[in-house]
C-alpha cells in the first residue's frame, strides 16, 4: 500500500457521493458580472496596435464626412467641449502625427526584435546539437538532478535484489517491484519518470512513482539498505537523489501513521506512508473497528478499508452514532441506524481553505463539548464566519 487509496474515486475529481440527503449550498455571485467584463476585455484585445490605428483612422474619416455633407453642425461636440471645424482640422493633424509616430515605433520595435531573435537563433544550442556533442541532452540533465531514475540506467540487464528487508524484482516492460518485509506490501514502480527524491527537513528519501498527476502510482520510503539494493539492481553502484518538493508530511493521531500530501490535494486525499509492522498492525485494527462500529455503513472488508483509509487521511470522523466527513467540498454525516438523520452542507466551490475552516470549526466544536454530528451546530458556525 502507501500509494493511492480508493479516495481518489470519491474526491479527486470533486464527487459528492458521500453528501445524502437535504442540505444547504453556499451559492457564488457575481459570475455572470464577471464574466462578461472578461469577454469584453478579451474581445477589446483581439486588435493588435496595428488595427487600433486604423480603427481610429476610420473612426475619424467617418466624421470628417460627415462634416463635409453637412450632417453635423459646424460645431463639433465631443464630451463635455466642442470643436469648430478650423479647431477640428488641427486637432485630426496632430492626431495623424500621432498615430503615424507611433506606427514608426512600432515597425523599428519590430525590427529590433527580429534581430534579437536571430542573434539568440544563432547562438542556441538545440537538445539535438546537445547530444551530438556530449551523448546527453536537456531533458536528461533535469531529469538526473531531480533524481529521474531512466537516465541513470546504462544498461538493460536487471539484477534481482533479495535479503532479509526487500525483495526487488523485474516485471517486464520496464515495470519493477520492491516488496517490504517487514510490512507486507509490494510496490510497483514504472522505470520511466520514477524520482528518488531526498526530504531536506527530514533527511528521509522517497522512490516516487510517475505520472500525470501528484496522485498517481505509489511512494515508498527508501532507506539507505532499499537505495544500496536498488543501485544494484540497475547495476550501478549509486544513484542519485533529487530534492523532495510538491509534498507536505501530516500524521494521523488515532494510528500514528504517516501520510504525504501532495499541494493543492489537502482535504481531498493523500498517500498513505506504510513504514512498520507497527503502522501496518494499527491499519488493520482500525479497519476491524469501522466493520464492527458500523455494520450498516460498512457491510464489507473492502469499504472498512476504504473508510480507514480516508480516515487516516483526514477525510472522515468516528461519532458515537455515526461518520462524520470532512473535505475540500464540505462536511456531511451519516448516521448508523437513522438514514433521516443523515445531511449535508456544502461550500460552492472546492479549496483547501474550506477544509481548513472545518478542521478549525470541528476543533471548536469539541473544545466547547458539542456533538459534531449534529447539523445546527455546524450551521451555527457557518452563519458565525458568514459562510452563507
Amino acid at each position: 500500500m502507501g500509494g493511492v487509496s480508493n479516495t481518489q474515486n470519491y474526491f479527486r475529481a470533486g464527487n459528492s457521493a458521500f453528501f445524502a440527503g437535504r442540505g444547504t449550498e453556499k451559492k457564488e455571485q457575481g459570475n455572470e458580472n464577471i464574466k462578461d467584463i472578461i469577454e469584453r476585455i478579451n474581445n477589446a484585445g483581439e486588435m493588435d496596435t496595428a488595427d487600433k490605428m486604423d480603427f481610429i483612422r476610420m473612426r475619424k474619416q467617418e466624421i470628417v464626412e460627415k462634416v463635409k455633407r453637412g450632417e453635423t453642425e459646424p460645431s463639433i461636440p465631443i464630451g463635455a467641449a466642442s470643436y469648430t471645424m478650423k479647431q477640428w482640422s488641427k486637432m485630426m493633424r496632430s492626431l495623424d502625427k500621432t498615430i503615424d509616430d507611433m506606427q514608426e515605433r512600432i515597425r523599428k520595435d519590430e525590427e529590433q526584435q527580429e534581430q534579437k531573435v536571430k542573434k539568440k537563433r544563432e547562438h542556441t544550442i538545440s537538445d539535438d546539437m546537445l547530444f551530438q556533442l556530449l551523448g546527453t541532452g536537456k531533458r536528461e540533465g533535469k531529469s538526473i538532478a531531480e533524481g529521474g531514475l531512466y537516465y541513470q540506467i546504462t544498461g538493460e540487464k536487471r539484477f534481482s535484489q533479495d535479503n532479509d528487508y526487500y525483495c526487488i524484482e523485474e516485471e517486464g516492460g520496464g515495470i519493477f517491484s520492491i516488496t517490504n518485509k517487514a510490512t507486507g506490501y509490494t510496490y510497483r514502480f514504472a522505470e520511466e519518470g520514477c524520482l528518488l527524491q531526498t526530504d531536506k527537513v527530514s533527511g528521509r528519501s522517497f522512490l516516487i512513482s510517475g505520472g500525470n498527476t501528484a496522485m498517481e502510482g505509489n511512494i515508498m520510503v527508501a532507506d539507505d539498505t532499499l537505495k544500496s539494493m536498488l543501485a544494484h539492481y540497475f547495476g550501478k553502484e549509486s544513484l542519485t537523489e533529487g530534492e523532495l518538493t510538491g509534498f507536505t508530511f501530516g500524521r494521523n493521531a488515532a494510528t500514528g501513521i504517516e501520510i504525504m500530501i501532495p499541494d493543492g490535494m489537502k482535504g481531498k486525499t493523500a498517500h498513505i506512508l506504510f513504514q512498520s509492522k507497527v503502522d501496518v498492525d494499527a491499519y488493520n485494527k482500525l479497519v476491524q473497528t469501522y466493520k464492527v462500529k458500523y455494520p450498516n455503513l460498512v457491510q464489507s472488508d473492502e469499504m472498512a478499508a476504504f473508510y480507514a483509509s480516508i480516515e487516516i487521511e483526514g477525510l472522515c470522523h468516528r461519532t458515537n452514532t455515526g461518520i462524520l466527513y470532512t473535505n475540500a467540498d464540505g462536511v456531511s454525516y451519516a448516521d448508523e441506524n437513522d438514514a433521516e438523520k443523515n445531511w449535508f452542507i456544502l461550500f460552492g466551490t472546492q479549496s483547501e481553505e474550506n477544509y481548513d475552516m472545518l478542521m478549525d470549526m470541528m476543533e471548536e466544536l469539541i473544545q466547547n463539548g458539542k456533538d459534531v454530528s449534529e447539523r445546527q451546530e455546524w450551521e451555527r458556525l457557518f452563519d458565525k464566519n458568514k459562510l452563507f
